[in-house]
């Protein structure tokens, strides 16, 4: 049964306090587009070009394994756009014929985005690969700035 106040007695008779849209109370709902964020692969990793490039061995000697870990699981958190931004990727986008010393590997085909993944350990250290959507593809260790030679 209903109460002396209810919509049913009288199904057109409102009920200011309850039927009236109260003023400027809507929450905007905030769409986020998410970039997805950075993964690594070792698939095409390339340790035949030494001396110009180096082993994990070489990088473990010279105590820079442990600062690529910190660094990959710094980068991990990050999307693309944050990284470039954040200058710890840098993307050249072609192969830097005549600014570098190593040698476009074989195993690797097709136009791929080349860049590095900076500041390990310091200034010089870096990985040199190339990324697609949000993976970048580790291929050499360069722990002396040879892959992309500026001209300083």
């Amino acid at each position: 049964m209903a109460g002396k106040n209810s919509r049913l007695d009288n199904p057109f008779k409102s009920r200011r306090e309850l039927d009236e849209r109260k003023q400027n109370t809507r929450t905007e709902h905030q769409v986020v587009d998410e970039k997805p964020l950075i993964v690594f692969s070792f698939k095409d990793f390339d340790d035949s070009q030494c001396p110009t490039g180096q082993t994990f061995k070489e990088w473990e000697k010279a105590g820079l394994l442990s600062d690529l870990f910190i660094k990959l699981v710094d980068v991990s958190s990050k999307n693309r756009i944050e990284a470039e931004q954040q200058k710890v990727v840098k993307i050249y986008g072609d192969w830097p014929k005549g600014h570098t010393d190593f040698k476009l590997p074989d195993h690797i085909q097709g136009e791929v985005d080349w860049g590095t993944l900076q500041r390990i350990g310091g200034q010089k250290a870096r990985i040199a690969g190339y990324m697609n959507d949000n993976v970048f593809y580790v291929v050499f260790l360069d722990k002396e700035h040879k892959f992309y030679k500026s001209g300083k």
